[in-house]
């Protein structure tokens, strides 16, 4: 019994503890391996992909349809969702969007090559504010 609670504790800590944060100066990922950090600069970036999910089927609390996702595969061939997001914020320039606006408009002057897809877009005037899904557009249409 003792065993089984262990294990269970565990396996929800290398699920639940994996964290990516994005500073001025470089990308943090946070994981089970990696608890202090492991710090990628923007010039370890290799390439972007950028989208909207569709209609597939999704894990339950995984994705929906209609999540904009925004996924950067670095030198090391490590790719991190970095829409991936669980933690809040104060004001509305502190959203992931708009960070991943900035970003991208950062990532593209390095001349880093980028696939987006604008194919499911329209899923995502179905839950979000349009302030949003113009941030998502100028993000996927940016080449």
């Amino acid at each position: 019994m003792i065993g089984f609670i262990a294990t269970n504790i565990i396996g929800f800590y290398i699920v639940f503890s994996s964290v990516t944060v994005i500073t001025e100066e470089n990308i943090i990922d946070y994981s089970f391996l990696h608890p202090q950090g492991k710090k990628y600069d923007f010039s370890d970036v290799v390439k972007i992909d950028a989208g909207v999910r569709g209609d597939r089927f999704y894990l339950p609390f995984t994705h929906n349809r209609g999540d904009f996702y925004y996924k950067v595969e670095l030198m090391d061939g490590k790719i991190i969702d970095l829409n991936d997001e669980a933690g809040g914020y104060d004001n509305e320039d502190e959203h992931p969007t708009f960070v991943l606006n900035k970003l991208d408009t950062r990532l593209i002057k390095m001349g880093i090559t980028k696939e987006s897809s604008m194919k499911h877009f329209h899923y995502t005037t179905e839950s979000l504010d349009r302030m949003y899904t113009d941030q998502i557009k100028s993000i996927l249409e940016r080449k």
